[in-house]
């Protein structure tokens, strides 16, 4: 089937979705409440669709008023900016036309001097634009709280669905995404990209010396510390139990051992006594493996590269960085590092 037939037979379905959800809602079949909900069947803004979902699990009404508030709020911003682009694509090609018809005319302005002042038209054009558009923003109705609010807390939701609950870090999901996204960077770019994966070495040792209480505040304390040694751009997580993940882009293997090593002595340098017993935990290390990604490859492969030098580091006596390299030369025995 041909695609332009494909796409035609595709926007009929999702046209029928729309007006037979909007007729099951009890909403007029205007042009508004079409719009919204043609892009809540195509999916087209994921928060439109979140916040959608939100009133109808709530079971709270959606009347056409509401509807209105969410056609402000989601499709005519994208409406407007589109039209802001055909209405400068279209100047642009007009001011071209002049300057090439007064240019092969050999007319006595130059075609530096036309050009200047069609770069001042079409400034003019955009911000008259600009300003028409905003003045229709701020005179519009602002939307109730109970819309503002769930926006909020929709926010809110997405934030905590990436957040570590015990350290306040990025989670194992956060992780993939930021790594999934530096790959896709490194090889728009053909940066280096850098993996680490630290685990805390004998933790079941903190747990059944000192209590699971101790062992929490150990792992809050080695996040801490995990983020005083990256930078801005770097992303740290927690990868699961006592085990952390830290992405790190433009950074080369090199690099990433000297992160590694200054994380580790870090950690190894701390002094940690439990809260709720004033105990002393005894000193804390932790065994660092390093990988760099090679472009083009599944995302498994460098992860697992990392967890394979992670492993050798315990294998070697713990509190050591190894790296991808270290591999090549060194066999690993799972059984000396468990």
């Amino acid at each position: 089937m041909p695609q332009q037939e494909q796409y035609r037979q595709r926007s009929y379905a999702l046209s029928r979705e729309a007006l037979e959800l909007i007729n099951e809602l009890g909403l007029s079949a205007n042009p508004i409440n079409y719009a919204v909900f043609f892009a809540y069947v195509e999916k087209s803004n994921d928060d439109l669709v979140a916040l959608i979902d939100i009133l109808r699990g709530n079971k709270r009404a959606l009347d056409d008023v509401k509807c209105h508030e969410l056609y402000q709020r989601f499709i005519e911003p994208s409406r407007a900016e589109l039209l802001r682009e055909t209405i400068a694509h279209e100047l642009h090609r007009q001011v071209s036309d002049l300057i090439d018809r007064l240019a092969k005319g050999n007319d006595v302005i130059s075609t530096a001097e036309l050009r200047d002042a069609a770069h001042d038209l079409l400034g003019i054009g955009n911000r008259a634009n600009a300003q028409q558009a905003a003045k229709g923003v701020n005179d519009a109705d602002p939307a109730p709280v109970e819309v503002t609010q769930l926006l909020l807390d929709l926010e809110e939701m997405k934030r905590e669905a990436h957040t570590d609950g015990l350290t306040g870090i990025a989670n194992r999901k956060a992780f993939d995404e930021s790594l999934r996204d530096a790959a896709m960077t490194t090889m728009e770019r053909g940066e280096p990209l850098s993996i680490l994966l630290i685990d805390i070495d004998h933790f079941k040792r903190v747990n059944d010396k000192h209590g699971h209480q101790a062992g929490d505040q150990v792992i809050r304390t080695l996040a801490k510390t995990l983020q005083q040694n990256v930078k801005g751009r770097d992303t740290t997580a927690r990868y699961g139990g006592e085990e952390f993940a830290v992405v790190l882009p433009a950074t080369t293997l090199a690099d990433a051992m000297r992160v590694a090593e200054n994380i580790r002595a870090s950690i190894e340098s701390l002094h940690v006594r439990s809260f709720n017993r004033n105990e002393d935990l005894g000193r804390i290390t932790a065994s660092v493996g390093v990988a760099t990604y090679r472009l083009g490859e599944p995302l498994t492969r460098v992860i697992d590269r990392a967890d394979q030098a992670l492993y050798l580091a315990k294998a070697n006596g713990r509190n050591c960085v190894m790296n991808q390299n270290d591999l090549l030369t060194q066999p690993i025995n799972r059984a000396e590092s468990a």
